[in-house]
């Protein structure tokens, strides 16, 4: 199985947790996500998915949901059609 990766294009890393804002993994996991298996990228979107609340998760799970279908996340799309 291959797990699309959480990022939705929203890659600023917030400086006091650590965290991305877009798709709220640590820098860590973000550098290692690509040596991680199966289970381990999906335990990742998991946790990310815990440390959102919100609109946050609202609007990652909408992008995300879109990017797991289409191969794109939809800010993807508008930065390369801008």
């Amino acid at each position: 199985m291959s797990i699309a990766s959480p990022c939705i294009n929203v890659c600023v890393t917030y400086p006091d947790t650590n965290l991305c804002y877009g798709c709220s993994r640590t820098t860590q996991e973000i550098k290692e996500w690509s040596k991680y298996n199966d289970e381990e990228q999906l335990k990742v979107i998991e946790t990310s998915r815990n440390r959102m609340d919100g609109w946050q998760r609202k609007v990652f799970d909408k992008v995300y949901k879109e990017k797991v279908e289409t191969g794109t996340s939809p800010l993807k799309k508008q930065k390369l059609q801008d």
